[in-house]
């Protein structure tokens, strides 16, 4: 008795595995954007809870928390103004065991300082959340100390900027070439939301600057080893992590360009040598992210916008001044 086996042809399987191919490559960029959609509603979260720790701690305080870092290598304690938040991140027993009299690097602090501060980290940037920092005076840097941050307070716009004609001279009275001042300027214990003239809506009060302190420029790692590259910035307990600004150019190797966003998360400082021929010892963070065209940053009123990585140095410098009487994009 003969039976009919039915069965799939050679043709016939190649053919499904095609569909199947096509179907994969078609889901697979939609998957894609669906998880960094979550990734970026998670990083607009966290911004949202530390621009309302800032407002907590001025209605506490009267004042916003500010950098405290004495110019130059000092045996004076060098703290953050993330430092100041913790109580109002729901993280007082970091702040407790965290001793102020002595500097962030203490060793005695890093017990406080090697704690993930999970609100403080983009889940889109590719590094590990508990990667550390280093000391930046040590030699050789090794990275031991300090979890990093992927958000940081714009305290300035660099004078060179304004040198060079590449932002607006404001409205500062003095007339001088000083760097022009963001809501939480470094070592300013006074600075308070009543000196924002600009306005609080229309002013950043904080900014991504991810992946630090590994080197990134446009999206890809310089190198994976941060002995040979690295930013001079990274850690949440570190004032050197506050971003002044000092525009890049296109391809993120050189300061003082017209490129805002984006084009690097901040200048080499093991190419250039600590201190920094010029911006000594304070950071060399600048505004980046790894959200596809855009960066997230929380303003002074407590609204998390994402602005566009084509915007140009001279807007966004409108953005980042606190009195400078600029006109913004949107005004």
């Amino acid at each position: 008795m003969s039976r009919n086996v039915k069965g799939f042809t050679l043709v016939e399987l190649l053919v499904v595995i095609a569909i199947i191919g096509i179907l994969v490559a078609l889901l697979l960029p939609a998957v894609q954007a669906a998880r960094e959609a979550a990734r970026r509603t998670q990083c607009v979260n966290g911004l949202k809870n530390l621009g309302l720790a800032v407002q907590n701690f001025h209605d506490a305080r009267k004042t916003v928390p500010v950098s405290a870092r004495p110019v130059g290598l000092t045996s004076a304690p060098r703290i953050a103004a993330f430092t100041h938040l913790l109580p109002y991140l729901e993280e007082g027993n970091v702040k407790n065991i965290f001793d102020l009299k002595k500097n962030w690097g203490d060793i005695a602090n890093r017990p406080a300082v090697n704690k993930v501060i999970p609100v403080m980290n983009c889940p889109s940037t590719p590094e590990a959340a508990d990667r550390l920092d280093g000391l930046p005076e040590a030699s050789p840097w090794v990275a031991e100390i300090s979890v990093p941050t992927d958000y940081s307070p714009t305290v300035w716009v660099d004078k060179r900027l304004m040198s060079a004609n590449l932002v607006d001279r404001t409205n500062n009275t003095t007339g001088s070439p000083d760097n022009e001042p963001g809501i939480m300027e470094y070592n300013n214990p006074k600075a308070a939301f009543r000196h924002v003239t600009d306005g609080l809506s229309n002013t950043i009060l904080l900014a991504e600057s991810a992946g630090r302190p590994f080197l990134y420029r446009k999206g890809n790692q310089v190198t994976s080893d941060a002995t040979k590259a690295r930013v001079n910035g990274g850690g949440w307990c570190r004032p050197a992590s506050d971003i002044i600004v000092s525009g890049l150019s296109a391809d993120g190797t050189a300061e003082t360009g017209t490129c805002a966003l984006n084009c690097a998360n901040g200048s080499d400082i093991v190419e250039a040598g600590y201190p920094h021929p010029y911006h000594s010892t304070f950071g060399t963070s600048a505004p980046y992210a790894f959200h596809p065209g855009i960066a997230n940053h929380a303003f002074g009123d407590g609204s998390v916008r994402s602005i566009n990585e084509d915007i140009d140095i001279r807007e966004y410098a409108r953005f980042v001044t606190r009195a400078g009487g600029e006109l913004t994009p949107q005004q």
